[in-house]
């Protein structure tokens, strides 16, 4: 009886506060930068929201390397939809909605080549009446740094090659060139033979 009773209370509680259901849409312009070491990366994370009522939205670094340095830009505001400095189309919706754009700027302070995880978590809190609901994102970035000695190596190869290039197309037309003056000295030698014969015997 009692649990009966206290299954009632919680219906009435529920019923008669008010509830928001969250609708946090997001896309990931770019999730892949590839940069040297004295290069920031910089991603960029769209978020927007298709219902009435406004809720907040708090993002935090999850996941970086050690000592690197992680920018969100806002990293916390309102989320409504009538506001927004981008416009996304709802493909399911046929909809074209405002959305906030964040900036995720990352600068590595490792000198080691490789690929780096970055993980963002984005957190949507309903408004403060009623009953508080969250929803949460993560947003996973790939981070390759590139050794610069290793680009200056590339880049001097790719300029060797296409100077070899360049040097063998070169020889080639020399030689298609000689060739040609070899022709022309053979033909103009038979003319004038042809003349002197015909000359001589006629």
């Amino acid at each position: 009886m009692i649990n009966l009773l206290k299954i009632a209370i919680l219906f009435l509680l529920l019923t008669s506060s008010e509830a928001f259901a969250l609708n946090m849409g997001t896309v990931v312009k770019n999730d892949f930068s590839i940069i040297t070491v004295n290069e920031s990366a910089k991603f960029t994370v769209l978020f927007w929201n298709t219902e009435n009522e406004n809720y907040r939205v708090k993002l935090d670094v999850k996941e970086a390397p050690e000592k690197w340095i992680v920018i969100i830009d806002p990293n916390y505001f309102i989320l409504n939809s009538s506001f927004g400095r981008e416009y996304i189309k709802l493909p399911y919706k046929n909809d074209i909605v405002k959305a906030i754009p964040v900036d995720i700027i990352i600068k590595p302070s490792t000198t080691t080549p490789g690929k780096y995880n970055i993980t963002v978590t984005a957190k949507s809190i309903s408004p403060e009446t009623g009953i508080d609901f969250s929803q949460e994102r993560l947003f996973k970035f790939l981070v390759e740094v590139e050794n610069p000695i290793y680009i200056e190596n590339s880049l001097n190869e790719s300029i060797n090659q296409n100077r070899n290039q360049n040097l063998n197309l070169t020889n080639n037309l020399k030689h298609e060139n000689v060739n040609l003056n070899y022709f022309y000295v053979v033909f103009i030698m038979i003319i004038i033979l042809f003349s002197f014969l015909i000359y001589k015997y006629s």
